[in-house]
């Protein structure tokens, strides 16, 4: 395990880093009229996973439901979202991209993925960095600690 003052360092640089990433997208997020909250939830919509339920995000967010629901409201305002029966459980309501949820997940993912500090380092130092930040995300136990997406670009 790292010393302190290590950990401290890497803290001061990840929290950078987030900053960085926020500067970076800034455009982007005023473009889609998204704030840092909206633009999390867009990103966990990942359209090559099922649709997530309520109570999924707010898990995913690690937020209240009723943050979930305040999100779930503006994203189906910009026209991003619909909520719909989830599958398996008529009860509980999912979470649906639209044709423009889709265009706007996949403009936030580009600027994320093109303009942000992880861009500038080499696939090779990407992926030593996946790992290791997937092992410090590992718990004790061997579960990964977010069971579904992972942290999106502004926050």
């Amino acid at each position: 395990m790292g010393s302190e003052a290590s950990t401290y360092r890497l803290l001061r640089l990840v929290h950078a880093m987030d900053g960085a990433t926020n500067t970076a997208i800034l455009d982007v997020l005023g473009d889609l009229r998204l704030t840092h909250a909206l633009a999390d939830a867009l990103w966990q919509l990942d359209p090559a996973l099922p649709p997530p339920t309520m109570r999924q995000m707010a898990a995913q967010l690690q937020c209240d439901p009723s943050t979930v629901t305040f999100l779930a409201d503006r994203l189906e305002q910009l026209g991003y979202t619909t909520r719909e029966a989830a599958a398996g459980d008529r009860r509980a309501r999912a979470l649906h991209l639209t044709t423009d949820g889709r265009a706007a997940r996949g403009r936030l993912v580009h600027a994320a993925t093109t303009r942000t500090p992880l861009a500038r380092l080499t696939s090779t130092e990407q992926d030593q960095l996946h790992q290791l930040l997937t092992k410090a995300m590992t718990d004790r136990d061997g579960t990964p600690a977010s069971t579904r997406g992972e942290a999106g670009p502004a926050g």
